[in-house]
């Protein structure tokens, strides 16, 4: 967790009704503005580790994903629904939940490709290597079966295909840059690279908005509304008892006097 680099245990959850992903054990900020969201950003890139490597001073030693959600209230959309009259409407209105859109924007830097031979990696830096590119091509396999329209798309075979699901061949709108370096030396990843990023562009998305009713807003609505009606119920409780003891210590006093009247009439 680069926002909370003491975390290390992160799950991965699937939805298995809409194929969402995501990470219950991350860090989860919310943003206000735009000046705190760039200090988020500067702080999990500080905590984002490299090493200097043959080919790269400062070589990313693995992926970074930056998850960004979004949810927005949509006007204008009505519940259809059907009243015998203006008080039942009005209930109607108050019952009705807020019609939520949800977005998640993805952004993924992927640590290159290496060569070992190449870049000299040894040790630590070797495995972080090796990992690298096993969920590259994991992504590369991912990325072959959906051009081809492959009945199976080996979603599951590393962490970053898992979390980049329903970012190819799903609901969103995705964007893919790829990088490559102008020496000959590097020919063969060069190629390899533009293959990979053709092989990309066959595959399609099927976009799709994603809204939802807000019940959590509206249960938050009802308790208000019922604690008002409760406070209002007990003031008037109040107060009609408060009444009934005035109307008692009325009757109480007049009936003393009539007796009281009635006493001295009769001496």
């Amino acid at each position: 967790d680069l926002l909370d680099p003491t975390n290390d245990n992160i799950s991965i959850v699937e939805d298995p009704k809409s194929g969402d992903v995501s990470l219950p054990g991350a860090t989860l900020v919310e943003i206000r503005d735009q000046q705190s969201f760039l200090e988020l950003l500067q702080l999990g890139e500080a905590h984002r580790y490299a090493a200097n490597t043959r080919l790269n001073t400062e070589s990313s030693r693995s992926h970074a994903l930056l998850m960004v959600h979004v949810k927005r209230s949509v006007k204008g959309r009505e519940l259809a629904h059907s009243s015998q009259n203006g008080n039942s409407t009005n209930i109607a209105k108050s019952l009705r939940p807020t019609l939520v859109r949800k977005g998640k924007l993805v952004v993924v830097d992927l640590a290159g490709s290496e060569r070992i031979d190449k870049s000299g990696s040894e040790g630590h830096t070797l495995e972080e290597a090796k990992s690298i590119n096993l969920s590259l091509s994991a992504l590369g396999k991912c990325i072959n079966a959906l051009a081809e329209n492959s009945a199976h798309v080996p979603v599951r075979d590393s962490k970053l295909t898992r979390l980049l699901r329903d970012s190819f061949g799903g609901t969103a709108r995705t964007s893919l840059v790829i990088t490559i370096g102008p020496s000959p030396r590097h020919r063969g990843e060069t190629t390899s690279t533009i293959m990979f990023g053709q092989r990309a562009m066959k595959v399609e998305n099927m976009l799709k908005l994603k809204e939802e009713f807000d019940y959590k807003s509206l249960a938050r609505k009802l308790d208000i509304q019922l604690d008002k009606l409760i406070m209002e119920h007990e003031r008037k409780q109040k107060a009609f008892e408060e009444e009934i003891e005035r109307i008692t210590t009325d009757t109480q006093n007049q009936i003393s006097e009539a007796e009281r009247n009635y006493a001295d009439a009769m001496e």
